[in-house]
């Protein structure tokens, strides 16, 4: 007995700790976490600006731009906090988080002051002021890069938690640093276009340079939130649901690099381009039909 009883209270300690730790890390990062609600507000307001005075979507002088760099630098710096959670401590993660947040709000704030001021935010070099602003911002978003890398590569030792998770956080990383460097591409071929007087904009006759920029920025998000609500159906294997998902995403941007390279628009597809939207959309159909069977599952339940 008094072994059993010592082992039941030796895990009970460990838990305990595991639970300090816990709400520890959180607290840590609840500045950084209210720092990107503050991104995220900023962004909604700008965005609700734009649809009460309908205002141009597109456009370098948009209610679009702080809008959405808000709303995505927000959501990006809520997922650093939540990874920071997840991977082993390291000593610099509160300072890093800390760098993280001021170097997003240091971003989106620029972009944001330029709309007000009525000038575009990138490829201005009109004054030195606007060239300053834009190299500031381009400093700003090479040192958040930097630490999503490194964020990034930390991953690989992720253990300590089950596969259908790992594969979001790892998976979700490495597409936003993909994504990271797909915008410094896009910002130096704008740069490019713009000295030889062509839209920053567009790559060859139509290729949306954003395009692939975006096109899975946001996987870290979508692939931890498939995670944890996957934990709530009865589903086969949520490790192969968040597999199919991340290969989707990756069929996506290289369709939208495919495309995007050989200057043509979003929807006008050739093979390669179409094919690989396709299978994306049927991974993404095939995921969306696990998750009805699970639903309905726990509704026989």
């Amino acid at each position: 007995m008094k072994p059993s009883i010592g082992r039941a209270s030796g895990k009970k300690h460990v838990q305990e700790m595991c639970d300090q730790r816990r709400r520890s890390v959180h607290q840590d990062f609840a500045l950084v976490t209210a720092m990107a609600w503050l991104l995220m507000l900023s962004g909604a307001f700008h965005l609700l600006w734009l649809l009460l005075t309908q205002s141009e979507w597109e456009g370098p002088l948009s209610l679009r731009k702080p809008a959405l760099f808000g709303l995505s630098g927000g959501l990006t710096l809520w997922s650093i906090a939540w990874v920071l959670t997840k991977l082993p401590t390291h000593r610099l993660d509160r300072s890093f988080a800390m760098s993280m947040g001021v170097g997003l709000l240091l971003e989106v704030g620029l972009i944001t002051v330029q709309q007000w001021r009525g000038v575009a935010s990138h490829f201005n070099h009109t004054t030195a002021v606007d060239a300053a602003i834009e190299a500031t911002m381009l400093l700003l978003i090479t040192f958040v890069s930097l630490g999503i890398t490194w964020l990034a590569v930390r991953s690989l030792w992720l253990t300590s938690t089950d596969a259908a998770t790992r594969v979001a956080i790892q998976g979700g990383l490495w597409l936003l640093v993909v994504s990271c460097l797909l915008g410094f591409a896009i910002t130096f071929a704008g740069e490019w276009n713009a000295s030889t007087g062509k839209s920053p904009e567009l790559w060859g006759r139509a290729g949306v340079m954003k395009y692939p920029h975006g096109a899975a920025l946001h996987a870290i998000q979508l692939l931890p939130l498939l995670a944890y609500c996957s934990t709530w159906l009865p589903v086969n294997s949520r490790a192969t649901l968040l597999r199919a998902t991340l290969a989707s995403q990756f069929l996506l941007l290289g369709s939208a690099i495919w495309q995007t390279v050989l200057g043509r628009s979003r929807f006008d597809l050739d093979i390669v381009g179409g094919s690989l939207l396709l299978g994306s959309v049927l991974l993404m159909v095939y995921v969306a039909f696990e998750i009805a069977v699970g639903l309905s599952r726990i509704k026989r339940i």
